[in-house]
């Protein structure tokens, strides 16, 4: 092989790696980005549950004299 030959054989490599990571790093950051907002989803769905579950075991206070409203 000459030098030519070489240099461009090792221009595709690098190239080629550098394309690589960059699609990975795309990948990489997709799954992250659903992966928090899954997370995200879980969490709101766990605290509108949690609170219907509390409003409903503590149902408001029903107030009946003149003390219950001091």
């Amino acid at each position: 092989m000459r030098g030519s030959e070489v240099k461009g054989a090792v221009a595709f490599v690098i190239f080629l790696a550098l394309a690589v990571l960059f699609l990975l790093g795309f990948l990489l950051f997709a799954v992250v980005l659903i992966a928090v907002g899954l997370l995200v989803f879980i969490g709101f769905y766990i605290y509108i549950r949690l609170k219907l579950w509390w409003a409903r075991r503590h149902p408001p206070k029903e107030l009946e004299r003149p003390e219950d409203y001091f």
